[in-house]
């Protein structure tokens, strides 16, 4: 995976979230750092959950590029717990409704293990 670029959102670069490049478009990747652990020393559930949030972003600017949205429903299921290298998360569309648009977003650890998968719904202001 390549880096593209630094995510622009003040949010994202507190938690280091990189644009990359991968073989079918592009996904989202965060380091693992102490500064966003849980108590029990591995990655904290609210920064997976952004990671997957920008994720999705990322699809729906790519696929919507002069679009306003936001965030309406994020649905997430963890499956595993990380405590160092970096996780990638990286979402596909798969439906739109007027302007709701439907996605799903896998979260994998540096060994391709899933970490979390998540069910989004952005809601489209202006397309």
């Amino acid at each position: 995976m390549r880096i593209i670029k630094e995510s622009k959102a003040p949010f994202d670069k507190h938690l280091n979230i990189a644009i990359v490049e991968t073989e079918d478009g592009f996904g989202v990747k965060m380091p693992f750092s102490r500064e966003i652990t849980n108590p029990h020393g591995s990655i904290h559930g609210g920064a997976i959950t952004s990671l997957a949030d920008t994720a999705m972003a990322l699809a729906v600017i790519t696929k919507y590029p002069n679009s306003t949205f936001y965030t309406t429903k994020l649905e997430i299921k963890f499956k595993s717990s990380i405590d160092k290298g970096h996780i990638f998360a990286k979402a596909q569309l798969v439906d739109k409704k007027r302007n709701f648009i439907f996605g799903r977003v896998i979260i994998k650890d540096n060994n391709d293990k899933i970490i979390a998968q998540a069910l989004a719904t952005f809601y489209l202001t202006k397309k």
